[in-house]
């Protein structure tokens, strides 16, 4: 028998010793074969493992060059640490596993090497309680793998990332921890790339990454639930969560805080469900979406946002954004721009912004309904520079320091029955706008109007009750082809209706014969061009 390889038979309840040997050196060296009678192999230097069975580590084993430590090329292996250490000169690989089935690494440290563990082609198997620690690029890389098991394995401290998934497929990670990966050159706690599909990541740490906590690049249907990514800080663009050019993933119930970027960011990247996450304290936007498609971003609370808590920009189409909390943003609470087109801002709560609550700007075709927009410092919800054909919906828009709803420079929008209160300056204000229609809007207690329309043209304010406002019930000024109809004010600090320097405004009320739904609907569209429905 081999000194280097000696044989002992191990029973299920017995503890293997730790026993320190001196570190050998890479080499051509094969570890026996065990018997087959339960024995497992003992192994005192680096070498070889060709044959199925059991190998245990026993002591601290040190390589030199290039070559791995421990080469795997047979199936069914499994590799016990025992808690000693692999340790390299900066090059090589700590575990190599080439093309086999089933290899398990366990109660192993890593370090030192270029790579701490490599699986490349492996079909099931697993890491447990491995630590990769201090390699010259990452700490563990799964290759083309499919059904790989990595749990309560920690990578620390590696120049690139801490795991990677490279075109691999079908695999846990879970009730693991990376931590402070990374250089010069960035470097990830979690890395999916390259077709990374269908992996589970969850119940795992990520944190002080110098760039991204966890990284999706051009991975899909993967799962990541229930994760800690905080304080992934090195570089200007480190995220919590990335997602790039990655679809068809769920992202649910994360805490992701106190990153130096976005707390969850999806670029290039459709049809991802990102759900019931925390995202705090994240120095520039809380979730950016950027052009993306058919996400749905449902049940967040996002809080204390550096810029914009959530944010679609850039063409982002026909995505969901619901039941999300947003607060103490210091910038606007949700903000659609750049082109995003045909989204639905439902049933979120919006509150405290340092700037507006909702804003829609060059954003088209999108809808914001049953949202509670409150205690914002700027406007409630604000439309403007072409943000055309929207429909804002049986909102609740209160207790903001401007106005409640703001349109500006915007066409072919509609408000419909939204209540607007108590709000700084007018419950809802038009501005340069051309085909708005406000229906069955409340707009009551606001410190100057309750609705104000100035230099509008071919717009429609029908059936709206405004009480108690400061100045105006209704104030037009400088508007053409007006339809003002059906309205309910009382007790206004300057009348209920005004109207200053404009032209063919029509003003009809409850006793006019023209008030009769169908003849009303007609004149309507006489006067304005617009299809409104009494």
């Amino acid at each position: 028998m081999s000194g280097r390889a000696r044989t002992r038979r191990v029973a299920t309840w017995v503890v293997v010793a730790a026993v320190v040997f001196s570190a050998g050196t890479v080499g051509a060296t094969t570890a026996e074969t065990p018997d087959g009678s339960g024995d497992a192999v003992e192994l005192s230097e680096c070498t070889s493992i060709s044959s199925a069975g059991t190998y245990v580590i026993g002591g601290d084993l040190r390589a030199n060059g290039s070559e791995p430590c421990l080469r795997v090329t047979a199936d069914d292996v499994r590799i016990v640490g025992d808690g000693h250490a692999l340790s390299g000169d900066g090059d090589g690989v700590g575990v190599v596993a080439d093309g086999v089935t089933n290899v398990t690494v366990e109660n192993l440290t890593v370090t030192g090497f270029e790579a701490g563990v490599r699986f490349r082609g492996v079909d099931g198997g697993s890491l447990r309680g491995v630590a990769a620690v201090a390699n010259a690029d990452d700490g563990v890389q799964l290759r083309s793998t499919t059904g790989v098991l990595v749990v309560s394995t920690r990578a620390d401290g590696n120049v690139d990332d801490g795991i990677v998934l490279d075109d691999a497929d079908d695999n846990r990670i879970e009730s693991s921890a990376f931590r402070r990966n990374g250089g010069d050159n960035g470097g990830d706690g979690v890395l999916l790339r390259n077709g990374s599909d269908d992996n589970v990541i969850r119940l795992s740490v990520a944190d002080e990454n110098v760039d991204d906590g966890i990284d999706l690049d051009n991975a899909s249907g993967n799962l990541l639930e229930s994760n800690l990514v905080r304080e992934n800080v090195g570089l200007e663009n480190a995220d919590g969560i990335e997602l790039r050019d990655a679809d068809d993933n769920v992202i649910r119930r994360n805490t992701v805080r106190n990153n130096l970027d976005d707390g969850i960011d999806l670029a290039r990247s459709d049809g991802n469900a990102v759900s019931r996450n925390t995202v705090t304290g994240n120095r520039n936007d809380g979730i950016p979406v950027g052009v993306a498609d058919n996400n749905r971003i449902v049940g967040n609370v996002v809080r204390d946002s550096g810029s914009d808590g959530i944010l679609l920009r850039g063409e982002a189409s026909n995505n969901l954004v619901r039941s999300n909390t947003v607060t103490d943003s210091a910038r606007d609470g949700i903000l659609l721009r750049l082109g995003a087109r045909g989204n639905r801002i439902v049933g979120n709560t919006v509150t405290d912004s340092a700037r507006d609550g909702i804003v829609l700007r060059n954003a088209t075709a999108n809808v914001v309904r049953g949202s509670v927009v409150r205690d914002n410092a700027d406007d409630g919800i604000e439309i403007d520079y072409g943000g055309d054909r929207n429909l804002v919906q049986r909102n609740d828009v209160f207790d903001n320091g401007a106005e409640g709803i703001r349109l500006h420079r915007s066409s072919g929008t509609r408000l419909l029955d939204n209540r607007v209160w108590r709000n700084g300056a007018d419950g809802i204000n038009v501005t340069d706008a051309r085909g708005a229609v406000l229906v069955r809007n409340v707009a009551n207690g606001n410190a100057d109007n309750g609705v104000e329309l100035t230099r509008v043209t071919a717009s429609a304010v029908v059936e709206s009750t405004t009480r108690e406002n400061g100045a105006n019930g209704i104030r037009l000024d400088h508007v053409r082809r007006v339809v003002v109809a059906l309205t309910d004010g009382d007790d206004n600090g300057d009348g209920d209706v005004t109207v200053v320097e404009s032209a063919n405004v029509w003003t009809i009320d409850r006793s006019d014969p023209r008030s009769e739904p169908a003849v009303l609907e007609a004149l309507i569209r006489r006067v304005t061009g617009l299809d409104v429905s009494v």
